[in-house]
């Protein structure tokens, strides 16, 4: 099966660029680790890459976990899956996580802590309430991505058995623009589960077009076809979301007209900006490069360890009273230098700690 260079290079790029994500999470408007002074422009920002680089993430996840069950066998496959991501998972939220919950809690002056190991019993308390972490009690924080592919790929293993045995669906019938039907179960995964934050079941979908992408041609040719009509509505869609969240706009579940719209423009922008970027980067960057390739081996381990060099970082920059504008880019510099540094340095060199951060040799 032949590799697809493109979904390797938005692997990667779409990781590198949760760094300049969560960054923009200290300046917006939404509750996070710590917090500084509010920016428009950082918050509308952060809610347009939101829109569809978690759906990027779970779309070329199905990708290669489609080209792994092809090449492993059944026994090999759940081995795989639980030591390269349920350990690193468990690894991360007992080692990595806890830090950025002791950040959070003396940024915000939350309970009489006088060092991180007096904090951190405290970080195993838990409450649903406030799950997220932004107060210091237990939470999976970024690390949830992780735990939702492991249960995906457990789902995928008897989903890539029953297909194996079907016939393309789509070899003979070219799909064109009727790949936008394919929106519709991520509006009704969105519309039932109320909009959730972490919706599993709009992740899952499009974890299943990973799937697709592969096995049948039409579905990947389809976004290639329609890559600008996808790039002018997303434009469109995303200008629209981005003023209705500059206008304060939210909708409650006692109108369900003005849900089900809000919802459907979510939804919508979401997998019109998943198909541009694809059909884009499929046309015209469907090549392979050596850095692209040994980045594409510590994209988990990058994955692990950005959020909590960008809150480390962020705390004791912001008590330099800088620019935002200067703060920003100093937390993305040290951020990025950090994980350099310790992939380089210290995880890459110990097969060990190799496994535990989910990187390849």
């Amino acid at each position: 099966m032949e590799r697809k260079h493109y979904i390797d290079l938005l692997r990667v790029i779409t990781v590198l660029l949760l760094v300049p994500y969560h960054t923009a999470r200290i300046y917006d408007f939404v509750p996070f680790y710590i917090k500084d002074e509010p920016n428009m422009l950082m918050h509308l920002f952060a809610h347009s890459m939101h829109q569809w680089r978690m759906p990027i993430l779970f779309l070329v996840s199905g990708v290669g976990t489609y080209f792994l069950l092809s090449s492993k066998n059944n026994n090999h496959f759940v081995k795989d899956r639980l030591t390269r991501l349920l350990v690193p998972f468990l690894f991360a939220v007992l080692v990595i996580v806890p830090p950025q919950g002791y950040i959070a809690v003396i940024s915000k002056g939350i309970g009489d802590f006088k060092h991180y190991l007096d904090y951190f019993p405290a970080f195993f308390t838990f409450k649903l309430e406030t799950i997220h972490g932004f107060t210091g009690t237990f939470t999976p924080a970024h690390m949830w991505f992780i735990l939702y592919l492991v249960i995906f790929s457990l789902i995928a293993k008897p989903v890539y058995s029953w297909l194996k045995k079907q016939q393309d669906a789509f070899s003979n019938r070219p799909l064109s623009y009727r790949i936008y039907f394919f929106a519709i179960p991520l509006i009704l995964a969105r519309i039932v589960l109320l909009g959730m934050e972490m919706n599993p079941l709009f992740y899952f979908i499009l974890f299943m077009y990973g799937f697709l992408l592969v096995r049948e041609k039409a579905f990947e040719k389809a976004f290639e076809e329609t890559r600008g009509f996808s790039l002018c509505f997303g434009v469109i869609t995303m200008s629209t979301v981005l003023l209705l969240e500059y206008w304060g706009f939210s909708v409650g579940f006692e109108d369900p007209v003005s849900y089900v719209l809000f919802q459907t423009l979510y939804a919508v922008n979401t997998f019109l900006c998943v198909a541009a970027i694809i059909g884009y980067v499929q046309r015209y960057i469907n090549t392979q490069y050596e850095t692209i390739h040994q980045l594409n081996k510590n994209v988990f381990t990058i994955y692990i360890l950005h959020q909590t060099y960008i809150v480390l970082a962020g705390f004791y920059i912001q008590k330099l009273n800088l620019s935002v504008t200067l703060s920003y880019f100093l937390i993305l510099v040290f951020s990025y230098l950090g994980i350099y540094l310790s992939i380089r340095y210290i995880i890459r060199p110990i097969p060990f700690i190799r496994i535990l951060f989910g990187s390849k040799a």
